[in-house]
């Protein structure tokens, strides 16, 4: 339980921090901001050898998943995650399986720690090809390249979802 306060003070802080400059017609003011409305802890599963990706390249390895009609199972998360060789919060991306434990392709031990919003498969696959870019970017951080509507706007109710209870 300490590391998911811990985690939560961490998100808390930089939104009060980056609240100061907050656009005055913008919903959000920062992407951590997001993740503490729509956020949710998952547990850790150990993924499958075959899902396994190339390190540091998260968010690339999750979008190739979830693009494979043979993973349809799992969703695609953005969030912030506790690696266990690292002292904090990261800003990461992996899948949650139809059970809702965190599966992460990318770091080859799995985490401490998964905290994030469960995104829609077909609106994050829909979001990338409007992107026209097929590189290795957070949907989140990314989204400069919108224009920062997620930001402004928020993310639309269709784009979450729900796991679990």
């Amino acid at each position: 339980m300490q590391l998911q306060e811990q985690l939560k003070d961490y998100l808390n802080n930089i939104s009060l921090m980056r609240s100061q400059r907050r656009q005055p017609d913008w919903k959000f003011s920062c992407y951590e901001e997001i993740y503490l409305k729509y956020g949710i802890f998952m547990e850790p599963r150990v993924a499958p050898e075959e899902l396994k990706g190339a390190p540091s390249h998260c968010y690339y390895n999750c979008q190739q998943i979830i693009r494979k009609k043979k993973y349809k199972n799992l969703t695609y998360v953005e969030g912030y995650a506790i690696a266990p060789e690292v002292s904090f919060p990261i800003n990461h991306a992996w899948l949650v399986d139809s059970d809702g434990y965190a599966v992460d392709p990318t770091w080859r031990e799995t985490g401490l720690l998964y905290f994030g919003i469960p995104l829609d498969n077909s609106w994050v696959k829909s979001f990338l090809k409007a992107r026209r870019r097929n590189y290795d970017l957070s949907i989140f951080t990314g989204n400069y390249l919108e224009g920062f509507s997620l930001l402004k706007e928020g993310l639309p109710s269709h784009a979450i979802v729900k796991i679990g209870n």
